[in-house]
């Protein structure tokens, strides 16, 4: 078994972000600069990012034994998950169905529909591994289509700050984009 502690990853820098764009907006095919239309969400809560995956496997057993000789996904997902830590124009519009919005007069009123609106927009999530490290690694995970549909309860409360959860569903196609050495193609010639 070969190990290699500078393949342990540990995120949560400074430049970590979470960026959320309109539907169709150009995204990134490196890990430069983004589009203006991407927004940065702001702080993010310390537990971080969750990333997710789902399936739904149907079993089908044998009568030997009742022993597993075939599988199914009969359904399956990915997700990732994050809670922004500001209260903005852009958390809010995430969290409520706001139908209206004016300001006057220093007062902004919002129209909040009671009913729960599926937001698909654009996302691109940046998490880097500075730690004791000579380069720095970044992962960018870039989102055509996220769909927020599941928002977690919010406490108004004097004695944590108030966090906007949202849950994430990726529609299609998901990219992964890194500097990381350790996930890079080998070299032509190498392990021949």
């Amino acid at each position: 078994m070969v190990t290699n502690a500078e393949n342990a990853r540990i995120f949560g820098s400074d430049d970590d972000a979470v960026h959320i764009a309109p539907l169709g907006s150009t995204l990134p095919t490196d890990l430069g600069e983004l589009d203006a239309a991407f927004q940065d969400a702001g702080w993010l809560h310390s537990d971080g990012l969750t990333v997710g995956g789902d399936a739904n496997v149907n079993r089908f057993r044998g009568h030997q034994g009742g022993k597993v000789v075939r599988t199914k996904v009969t359904e399956s997902g990915r997700t990732f998950q994050f809670q922004c830590l500001e209260t903005t124009a852009l958390t809010l519009g995430l969290q409520f169905n706001i139908t209206e919005k004016a300001t006057a007069d220093g007062v902004t009123t919002m129209t909040v529909s009671s009913g729960a609106k599926v937001e698909a927009r654009a996302f691109v999530v940046d998490v880097f591994d500075v730690d004791g490290r000579d380069e720095v690694v970044h992962y960018r995970y870039v989102i055509p289509r996220g769909e927020i549909g599941e928002r977690s309860e919010f406490k108004l409360v004097n004695t944590d700050i108030t966090g906007y959860t949202f849950t994430v569903e990726v529609i299609g196609e998901m990219f992964v984009l890194t500097n990381d050495p350790a996930v890079a193609d080998a070299e032509e010639g190498e392990g021949d």
